[in-house]
C-alpha cells in the first residue's frame, strides 16, 4: 500500500551543491584538511558538486580520527581533533562512541550543530510515529552516546516525555520503571530489546505484550533491519519495530511503518551527503545504482564542530534508489549490512555476522536467537568450518539437539552457501550486552596456538 510522497530534501541539487562548496571552504580553516587536499593532489576549488566529491580519497577513518584526537589533546589541550574548525569556546556539547573496542571517538557540537541534530531527530521520530505527549523510555546508554543525551533533548523539544533511565541502570530497574510510567515507546538497541523481552516474565511476572509498548525505536546495530529479528521483536513485544541511524553530522535515516522492511529512508539530505560508497577493498568509488553495495563515506553540508569530509566509519551499506513497493513513494533508502572489519570470508564466500543471526532467528522458538560466531583468529579469513554457537532449550547431548543443529547447518548452507559447525548451548549461557552486541568471539586458546 502506498502512502504520501516522501520529501527527502527541501533543497534543490544546486542549493545542496552550494552548501557543499561553502562547507569545503569552511573545512580549509583546518590545516588537517588542507594537508589532505595537498596529499591527494586536488585543488579544493575544483570540487563543485557531488560527482567531484566522490572522486576524492578517504580523508578520515576511525583510526585517523583517534590519532588526531591524541595529537590535538597534546598540542591544543582538547580532544576535539585536528580537524576542529570552530573555536574550542564555541563547542557547547560533546558526544562520543562507546569506546568498547578502544578509546572513544568524540564528536563536538556547536550551538548550530545541536539545532540541526535536534531537528533531524524530531523528523525521524515523527516519521516513525512518535507524537508530542508520548512517553518514551530510553534504553540506550546515556553516557555521551549519540542516541543518549541528544535523543533525550530532542524528545523534550518536540513535546514528548523521555524517561531517561538508560541502559546503565540494568534490565531489572528499567523494566520496573517501565511498569510505573507506562510508556508508549521503547528506544534501545535491537539486541537489548531482545534481552529485555526475555527478562519480562522473570522480573515482572507478565508477558512483554502486557506492557503496552506500541513502538520500538532501534539503532546502533543492523538487527532491526533483519527480517527474522524484526519479526521476533514485533511478535514478542506486540508493537512495531523501527530502524534508525544517525544522530550527528547532519545524518539521519529511519525505516517506514510497512509490513516488509525496505531499508531506512534518508532524512538528512539537506545537511549531509550520507550515501556515497567505495569498494571496501580498493576504496574506488561505487556508483549509487539501485542495489549498490559498498563502504559508506559521509560528508557534512553544514557542520561547525569537527565536520566530516570524506569520512568512513567502516559501515557497509546497500543503497536503494527505486521506489519501494509499499510505504513512502520517494526518497533514497539504505540498509546496513555490517562493518568492514566484521566481514568473514569462508572458502571465498563473503558473509556478515548479522546475516547468520537473522537466519538463526528463523528457528525461534526452538532457539533463543542469541548466537556467537567463534573464530580461531581475527577476521576476515575463516578456516572452515565456520563455528556457530546457538542458544537452545534442547541443548545437550541428545538426538533432538543433534537434529536441530543439523537443520540450522543445512539452512545456512542453502541460504548463505556456507556449511557451518553448529553447537547448541544452554539458553542464557551467552553474555548479553546493554550496548552493541558483539557477534564475533575469538577462541584465544586456538589463536595462541596459531601465533
Amino acid at each position: 500500500m502506498r502512502t504520501e510522497t516522501f520529501a527527502g530534501s527541501i533543497l534543490s541539487d544546486e542549493e545542496r551543491s552550494a552548501k557543499l562548496r561553502r562547507q569545503i571552504a569552511y573545512c580549509l580553516k583546518s590545516s588537517f584538511y588542507r594537508n589532505c587536499f595537498e596529499a591527494a593532489g586536488v585543488d579544493p576549488a575544483t570540487i563543485r558538486g557531488f560527482d567531484d566529491l566522490a572522486s576524492l580519497p578517504l580523508f578520515v577513518t576511525p583510526d585517523i580520527h583517534r590519532q588526531s584526537q591524541e595529537r590535538s589533546l597534546e598540542a591544543h589541550g582538547h580532544p576535539f581533533s585536528e580537524f576542529l574548525c570552530a573555536d574550542p569556546e564555541e563547542i557547547v556539547a560533546l558526544s562520543s562512541t562507546s569506546g568498547t573496542t578502544g578509546s572513544p571517538t568524540f564528536y563536538p557540537f556547536t550551538r548550530r550543530d545541536v539545532e540541526i541534530t535536534d531537528l533531524l531527530w524530531q523528523k525521524a521520530l515523527g516519521f516513525v510515529g512518535v507524537r508530542p505527549g508520548d512517553r518514551v523510555i530510553i534504553g540506550f546508554g546515556l553516557s555521551m552516546y549519540l542516541a543518549g543525551l541528544p535523543l533525550v533533548r530532542a524528545l523534550e523539544r518536540m513535546g514528548a516525555l523521555p524517561i531517561a533511565i538508560g541502559a546503565e541502570a540494568g534490565a531489572e530497574r528499567l523494566l520496573r520503571l517501565l511498569t510505573l510510567t507506562r510508556p508508549r515507546v521503547l528506544a534501545c538497541t535491537p539486541s537489548y530489546a531482545e534481552h529485555l523481552m526475555e527478562r519480562v516474565p522473570e522480573v515482572l511476572g507478565v508477558e512483554a505484550p502486557d506492557l503496552g509498548i506500541e513502538l520500538i525505536v532501534c539503532a546502533g546495530e543492523p538487527g532491526a533491519g533483519l527480517r527474522e529479528v524484526r519479526s521476533k521483536l514485533e511478535s514478542g513485544w506486540g508493537g512495531r519495530v523501527f530502524d534508525l541511524l544517525g544522530g550527528t553530522h547532519g545524518i539521519m535515516m529511519a525505516s517506514a511503518p510497512t509490513d516488509e522492511y525496505h531499508g531506512m529512508y534518508v532524512l538528512g539530505d539537506d545537511f549531509s551527503v550520507s550515501t556515497q560508497l567505495v569498494d571496501p577493498a580498493t576504496r574506488e568509488p561505487v556508483d549509487e545504482a539501485d542495489g549498490a553495495v559498498g563502504e559508506r563515506v559521509k560528508t557534512s553540508l553544514e557542520w561547525g564542530g569537527a565536520p566530516p569530509l570524506r569520512y568512513s566509519v567502516g559501515d557497509v551499506y546497500e543503497v536503494f534508489t527505486a521506489p519501494a513497493p509499499e510505504g513512502p513513494t520517494g526518497g533514497k533508502r539504505i540498509k546496513v549490512l555490517g562493518r568492514v572489519d566484521d566481514l568473514l570470508i569462508v572458502k571465498g564466500v563473503k558473509l556478515y555476522p548479522a546475516a547468520v543471526k537473522d537466519l538463526v532467528n528463523s528457528f525461534v522458538p526452538e532457539v533463543s536467537g542469541e548466537i556467537r560466531i567463534v573464530l580461531d583468529g581475527p577476521p576476515p579469513r575463516v578456516t572452515p568450518p565456520l563455528r556457530v554457537r546457538v542458544e537452545s532449550p534442547v541443548a545437550g547431548d541428545t538426538d533432538p539437539a543433534a537434529r536441530l543443529a543439523d537443520r540450522i547447518a543445512r539452512a545456512m548452507h542453502h541460504r548463505l552457501t556456507v556449511r557451518p559447525c553448529v553447537e547448541l548451548v544452554a539458553v542464557g549461557s551467552l553474555p548479553r550486552s546493554t550496548h552493541k552486541q558483539k557477534l564475533l568471539e575469538i577462541d584465544t586458546e586456538k589463536a595462541g596456538l596459531q601465533s
